[in-house]
């Protein structure tokens, strides 16, 4: 528009006024003065004088002035770029504003804000409508979701969320693409999925179920096929990296007599490959031969022995063998360590522990708040039942990843509905704030005032998770499938095993701000290391290794003050892709060293092309709010000369200037007043 039939908009609007030219995107950037066609060469571009106290404005001609202009801006933020343009200028007089834009706002203060400060400052806005106003084709995949890390065999879901314009009523093939990390292509499709655009052009989400038996990295992408008329292919895929690991889960049961439940849960994972399985029974004589596939002669006491899990099960244990240093120890194993922590309660000693003021660390990281009158509640309703009651699953808990017991919802809902026994249990007095309840009690004598009694509950605590099982029943579903109980808690102890598992090394863990960075952006990496006691890391500067696409940097992580252990360092990604980070945890007293890796994606920033339909009603809302603009089409670009006025003022000087720098009265003035400064700073003895 500028550069067309030689820079003829530019050529007729300096026949009137100077013309500042200034570029924006979220900041406005000054190209170039323009002078007025009126001005000669000569006198606009001469050099100052010597005289000069302010810097001279560098005018140029409208032939001099480049205009091949990248658009590489990550946002369109016109209210700032008004508000700086207009600021710069201080008190001169703005004849007009020309802006040449789609009017796509999409940072910022909105059309009304900017109509607003320039009817304020008496400013004439004249917008230029550039591009399509008419809705454009096209789908959009926004986000796709996965779990970073899965075990190998066992199932995931991939969920994609599209977004589509001018599509309505018409089909489109979504397709997911799985491909080994390490390798390149595209990757082989694996399973494609139809979806029917509803009117707003926001379909429900797509979910992909998937079953890996390969160890390693891979990247699954969410793909739709270029759409007839579609324009914009960048947004029609994305892509998300999951890691499926095989590593064994260390899991030790701690239980005081050798109930149903213990010998069950203790046999399946015994059984269990991906399971590492240590028992500590607490009833058991001295010279007993111990269950579990590593045997251990004592409780571990030591955090070289209890960190070594990734998850304890309580089953209704003995609180008179646990101290308050071993419980003290639990907290550290699961807020810091990411381990995992199960309590089962069962009627021989749950009452007794819940009462007893020693073990309250252990007690503080449960998922419940304890009954204070428990024992009365259970006077109440009594020890023993001779009736079952039915199972109560809330209805946010069937997709939990524990209470899957089908690979579809409907069958799981069957399942539970089948489970319905349940005899004694112990009360509590309602869920943490934080906690998640899986199962609650279905009699509805079972109840106080925060609702059904809670049966199942699992929470956050730190860096690791907890459970609370209420009942010592479940032994009782395998009457109906022994399936179901060994499902329910190989999940159940996959799930409290995870946050250690999953969330990094036993010797530290990384952590970022988030997954997803834009190309530029700072990323600030946190790393929590322990050498190989278990004690936070004590070293002056931690290497890390960065690697994207083959290629590798380094950066340093840093000691964060008065945090032992915890460690600081950033980059900026240079490029997209897929980012892994890495650090070798060192250890001063041996030459060995573990890597703890965390992935993150580095993106384009897309906030451009959300939306490249041009807004006419916005920029004539702006013209017509402000003070005399217009809006105008491309193709009148040409009326601007005559519609912006000539705010040409020129001043006659009709008396040659006089120079003061030479004359002999001014030097005996500075002379004078230095004399004067030296004599008081005499007589004051500042001297």
């Amino acid at each position: 528009l500028l550069s067309r039939r030689e820079r003829r908009l530019l050529r007729r609007l300096a026949d009137r006024n100077r013309i500042k030219l200034y570029t924006f995107s979220d900041a406005p950037r000054l190209i170039a003065t323009l002078r007025a066609n009126r001005e000669k060469p000569e006198a606009a571009e001469a050099k100052p004088e010597p005289t000069d106290t302010k810097k001279r404005e560098v005018l140029a001609g409208v032939d001099d002035v480049p205009l091949q202009i990248p658009a590489t801006g990550p946002a369109t933020n016109l209210e700032r770029a008004l508000r700086r343009t207009v600021e710069s200028l201080g008190g001169a007089p703005i004849a007009g504003v020309v802006v040449l834009t789609d009017g796509g706002i999409n940072q910022g203060g909105s059309v009304d804000d900017i109509a607003r400060y320039a009817r304020e400052r008496k400013l004439a806005v004249y917008p230029v409508g550039i591009g399509d106003p008419s809705e454009p084709r096209n789908v959009r995949v926004f986000d796709v979701l996965a779990p970073p890390n899965v075990f190998r065999q066992d199932p995931f879901s991939i969920t994609a969320r599209l977004s589509a314009k001018g599509l309505t009523g018409q089909t489109v093939p979504v397709m997911l693409r799985e491909r080994a990390a390490t390798g390149g292509g595209e990757g082989r499709v694996v399973d494609t999925r139809r979806v029917r655009i509803p009117p707003g052009g926001s379909p429900p989400p797509i979910t992909f179920q998937r079953r890996q038996d390969r160890v390693g990295r891979f990247v699954y992408t969410v793909e739709v096929p270029e759409i007839e008329g579609e324009t914009l292919l960048e947004d029609n895929r994305r892509q998300v990296t999951v890691r499926v690991i095989d590593a064994r889960t260390r899991a030790l049961i701690v239980a005081s007599t050798p109930s149903w439940q213990y010998r069950f849960v203790t046999r399946l994972l015994e059984r269990d490959e991906t399971f590492d399985v240590s028992c500590w029974l607490q009833a058991a004589d001295v010279n007993a031969v111990r269950d579990g596939n590593t045997i251990i002669d004592h409780l571990p006491a030591l955090p070289e022995e209890l960190f070594a899990y990734d998850v304890i099960l309580l089953l209704d244990p003995d609180p008179r063998e646990l101290d308050e240093e071993w419980c003290r120890l639990l907290d550290t194993f699961v807020t810091e360590h990411g381990g995992g922590l199960l309590y089962a309660a069962a009627r021989a000693h749950t009452p007794a522990l819940m009462r007893d003021r020693r073990l309250k660390p252990l007690i503080s990281l449960l998922p419940i708040t304890p009954d204070p009158e428990a024992d009365l509640v259970l006077n109440e309703i009594g020890y023993y039942q001779l009736r079952p009651s039915p199972l109560l699953v809330p209805e946010t808990a069937y997709g939990h990843p524990v209470m899957k017991m089908a690979d579809d919802p409907p069958a799981t809902r069957r399942i539970w509905r089948l489970l319905g026994d349940v005899y004694w249990h112990y009360p509590v007095l309602r869920e943490k704030p934080a906690a998640t309840v899986l199962l609650r009690h279905g009699n509805p004598r079972m109840q106080n005032a925060a609702g059904p009694h809670v049966l199942c509950a699992v929470q956050y605590v730190g860096a690791g998770r907890t459970g609370f099982l209420g009942f010592d029943g479940t032994w009782r579903w395998r009457r109906k499938d022994v399936r179901y109980f060994d499902r329910f808690w190989v999940q159940l102890t996959r799930y409290l095993a995870e946050g250690k598992l999953l969330g990094g090394s036993k010797r530290g863990m990384l952590l970022t701000e988030g997954d997803e960075y834009a190309l530029g952006e700072t990323v600030t990496v946190t790393a929590r290391l322990f050498d190989r006691r278990y004690q936070p890391l004590r070293q002056e500067r931690v290497p890390a290794r960065v690697q994207v696409d083959h290629e590798r940097s380094e950066f340093v992580l840093t000691p964060q003050r008065d945090q032992p252990g915890w460690y600081e360092g950033r980059f900026v990604p240079d490029r997209t892709g897929d980012y892994l980070i890495s650090i070798l945890v060192p250890d001063p007293t041996t030459n060995e060293a573990v890597e703890i890796t965390r992935e993150i994606h580095v993106r384009r920033p897309n906030i451009e092309i959300l939306n490249p339909q041009m807004n006419r009603t916005g920029l004539t809302r702006l013209a017509q709010q402000s003070a005399g603009g217009e809006y105008l089409e491309v193709d009148q670009a040409d009326q601007l000369a005559e519609k912006i006025p000539d705010l040409h003022e020129e001043v006659p000087i009709r008396s040659r200037p006089t120079s003061l720098w030479d004359r002999g009265w001014v030097l005996a003035l500075l002379l004078g007043l230095l004399t004067l400064e030296w004599g008081v700073r005499k007589w004051c003895r500042l001297l």
